[in-house]
């Protein structure tokens, strides 16, 4: 049987000996019919192809004289004057008649047309087919007729085909939970081709999949950059939705992708602690309760000390919330000794993350903590940073601030008016966040504090600012933060505040809908 290569060095082989093809235009005359699948290639493009738009006077009489050499050369054995078999006379020019998996670039597209039907029939059944049909490749296609024109088409078709099926074999072996595998494949993808977005799609889901949320957000850090630098455009929606998948804990983008019927929260959640800081980022947020209706009070800002984080009906949302509760309560202990912690509770409108709150706010408060709560609103003529302004008044009036550090806050302690304008310079700012954090610690050295931000898709550029500053809080200050927001509402700032307090490596706790 004849068999050819075009996958890597071009070649052929009768019965697995080598065939001597003779020299490089005699070589592209078979090449050439081998691009062509099967098809007839006419005597005319074939010399316009061979000689590049120059031919000779005797191009005609050349190319009968290549093609009688390599029939004796893909046939030796058939008899003078028998009509060729494998290299035929087709009118208007010649063809190749080999079968489909006689020709690896011809079989390697067989391979992958069974790929995609297994997989549509079968979960698994793809992943061998695409490892066949990767492993025929031993190097560049048509490698040695690169520069001539009648390759290139059929050069770029089948590196596309190529990528596509590594990212198909990515997917496979995600769906069939070898993902140190597809971690390793996904890797190669975006060092071969860092341009395609598909690559980085695949590269960060593995890493997700694995647990390894810091490293999935730093590489599609890594693929904005490489796609703002080589071609100056940004992400297209599929990374940037993933990015937001990612850090609002959307475990069903994850169980989709992987094919499976649910992703284990817990274990997502665990890994969540290694997140780094990312430049997009995506969260839940959401008021569950009295917050949405329209005269709740987080909706009209009053200079009043806030209340306690209680809902108006505590039990009303609060049904089948105990294992949040208890995960909650867990990162509070772990605050009291490993220092600054964060939570995130993430959930669509009305799922009960006010709830949560205020049932761990009575918890916190019996076990001997400070609890202080702040709204964010969305409310009109609302002062900066008012969701700090309202926790940090309740604060001052358990623990008043130290006379050294009076001034400094006061913009946030003061009267409404006073508050409406945070520092403005930076310097300003900065020695306000940090005056903040350093008074928090020192009343944790007394008492665990715990910080309870609601509404956080409603934050301004402020709120988020000293809330991002939690992240250079003194080590070890029992200090607790707990932020909820809406999933489907993060963008802009809060994506940027969000990435960077994956440094705290956040516990998540999203809040699935209740049967």
């Amino acid at each position: 049987m004849v068999c050819v290569r075009v996958l890597g060095s071009f070649a052929a082989e009768r019965d697995g000996r080598p065939i001597p093809l003779g020299g490089r235009r005699q070589r592209a005359v078979l090449a050439l019919l081998v691009s062509a699948r099967g098809q007839v290639v006419s005597v005319d493009r074939m010399i316009e192809e061979l000689w590049q738009g120059a031919p000779p006077a005797q191009a005609v009489t050349s190319l009968q004289a290549y093609v009688s050499n390599l029939r004796r050369l893909l046939e030796p054995g058939r008899a003078p004057r028998t009509p060729a078999k494998l290299l035929v006379s087709a009118p208007p020019g010649y063809a190749l008649r080999l079968p489909e998996d006689a020709v690896d670039a011809w079989r390697f597209e067989r391979l992958l047309r069974d790929a995609r039907e297994s997989a549509a029939q079968a979960a698994g059944g793809a992943r061998p087919l695409l490892a066949e049909a990767l492993a025929l490749w031993q190097g560049p296609a048509y490698a040695e007729f690169a520069d001539d024109t009648w390759a290139r088409s059929e050069i770029t078709r089948l590196d596309e085909l190529r990528l596509s099926a590594r990212e198909s074999a990515v997917d496979a072996a995600l769906r069939a939970g070898d993902l140190a595998a597809a971690v390793t494949e996904a890797e190669l993808l975006t060092g071969d081709d860092p341009l395609r977005e598909e690559g980085w799609r695949l590269r960060a889901l593995s890493l997700w999949a694995a647990g390894r949320q810091a490293d999935a957000l730093a590489a599609l850090r890594e693929a904005r950059a490489v796609l703002a630098d080589e071609v100056g455009l940004d992400p297209g929606p599929a990374l940037t939705g993933l990015e937001q998948a990612i850090l609002g804990g959307r475990t069903e983008v994850l169980a989709e992708a992987t094919g499976e019927a649910a992703v284990d929260s817990a274990l997502v959640d665990s890994a969540a602690a290694d997140i780094a800081p990312s430049a997009v980022a995506s969260v839940d947020t959401a008021p569950a309760d009295a917050r949405d209706q329209p005269d709740s009070p987080s909706r009209h800002p009053s200079a009043s000390p806030p209340p306690s984080p209680q809902p108006a009906d505590p039990d009303a949302l609060f049904v089948g919330r105990d294992g949040e509760l208890q995960q909650l309560l867990q990162a509070a202990s772990r605050a009291t000794t490993a220092g600054p912690g964060i939570a995130l509770v993430t959930g669509e409108a009305g799922l009960g993350k006010s709830a949560v709150l205020g049932h761990l706010g009575e918890r916190l408060r019996a076990d001997g903590w400070l609890v202080a709560l702040g709204r964010n609103t969305d409310a009109e003529g609302a002062p900066p940073a008012w969701a700090w302004v309202e926790a940090l008044r309740s604060v001052a009036a358990a623990v008043p601030p130290p006379a050294e550090a009076a001034d400094i806050l006061a913009p946030l302690l003061a009267d409404e008016a006073s508050a409406a304008a945070p520092h403005d310079h930076a310097a300003g700012r900065f020695r306000l966040h940090r005056a903040v954090w350093r008074w928090l610690a020192d009343i944790a050295r007394e008492r665990p504090v715990a910080v309870m931000l609601d509404d956080l898709h409603w934050a301004d550029a402020e709120t988020l600012a000293l809330l991002a500053e939690l992240v250079d809080a003194p080590a070890g200050a029992r200090i607790l933060v707990v932020a909820a927001y809406r999933p489907d509402e993060v963008e802009g700032p809060l994506a940027d505040g969000l990435a960077v307090l994956a440094r705290r490596s956040p516990l998540r706790v999203p809040l699935p809908g209740l049967p």
